[in-house]
């Protein structure tokens, strides 16, 4: 085997991640993310529209780039809150940016013994990373728009790593949904058709990205109790049926501040409580006011059904 893919495997099962892939950094993305940019489906999130070039070319993150190497890593598959105001699970413990920085971190180091240069991203710089993902072997991308894993589903955080190493790739995977459209059904608002999401429809979207704006009345009546996120199409896809639970980093699990904090008392939370309470949360994104209106329109929501 390679030495430098060998030596990285080996590192990224002992830091904790559950698969590692490699894709090649020029494979052809086709025009799936333009498409999505010209039908508005991006929303408010203007980012995607400047760091477009960048998304369709590594060679303009880090000149020189050979490969992309993709990782995943686990997070819960159960919300654990146990009072009303559910929280998708990838934001139920630690911000896992942080968490994951410091282990890419370490992978570029090792890659660098081999003579590589590398800029390494979880969710935090202008890389396709389903479509890497799905390049490097690791699944496919679903209907719900998510990687989508035939062993472990779909509950895992990517992390890629781009670098000037030929390491030896692997064999993408064939998407393997079928006819199965469960996850389009499911979403209350329809925001999932064709693997692509509608962030204008999108309930994590307006619970999340969308601060500043009020929630349309649509999303807000199909809301339901879902305080931060939404994980329906998760819930309902067969590919996360039940099966024997991954071991999860304990950064990852939830608090009991964050298991017990009731809407009532979210609402009544300043800037400076909020921050205390969140500080290194993901919810703490959103910031003290946007939590607020959330959490004020699921206490309404649960008023109208008492």
């Amino acid at each position: 085997m390679h030495a430098a893919r060998q030596a990285l495997e080996y590192a990224a099962r002992a830091l904790g991640f559950s698969a590692l892939g490699v894709a090649r950094a020029d494979a052809n993305q086709g025009t799936q993310l333009q498409d999505w940019l010209a039908a508005g489906e991006h929303a408010g999130m203007r980012w995607m529209e400047r760091h477009l070039p960048a998304r369709l070319c590594p060679e303009l993150v880090l000149p020189g780039v050979q490969r992309v190497v993709m990782l995943t890593y686990e997070y819960a598959r159960r919300d654990a809150r146990r009072v009303r105001g559910r929280v998708a699970r990838y934001a139920q413990g630690e911000d896992y940016h942080k968490l994951l920085a410091g282990k890419l971190a370490d992978l570029d180091e090792t890659l660098s013994f081999y003579g590589g240069q590398q800029r390494c991203f979880s969710d935090s710089g202008p890389v396709s990373e389903r479509f890497f993902a799905q390049e490097a072997g690791l699944g496919w991308r679903g209907r719900n728009g998510l990687l989508i894993r035939p062993q472990r589903g779909s509950y895992c955080f990517l992390a890629c790593i781009l670098t000037t190493l030929e390491l030896p790739c692997d064999t993408p995977q064939p998407a393997r949904c079928g006819n199965c459209r469960r996850c389009e059904e499911a979403c209350p608002t329809h925001a999932l058709h064709d693997g692509q999401c509608d962030a204008r429809r999108c309930l994590s979207y307006w619970s999340i990205e969308a601060r500043g704006e009020a929630m349309p009345p649509e999303q807000a009546a199909a809301a339901g109790d879902r305080l931060y996120g939404c994980d329906i199409c998760q819930e309902v896809c067969p590919w996360n049926r039940p099966r024997p639970e991954p071991t999860i980093d304990l950064h990852l699990l939830m608090p009991a501040m964050l298991r017990d904090l009731t809407t009532e008392q979210m609402e009544q939370l300043d800037a400076e409580t909020f921050n205390d309470l969140f500080a290194g949360s993901p919810l703490r994104r959103i910031g003290a006011e946007h939590l607020r209106r959330n959490a004020a329109r699921v206490a309404a929501a649960g008023n109208e059904t008492d």
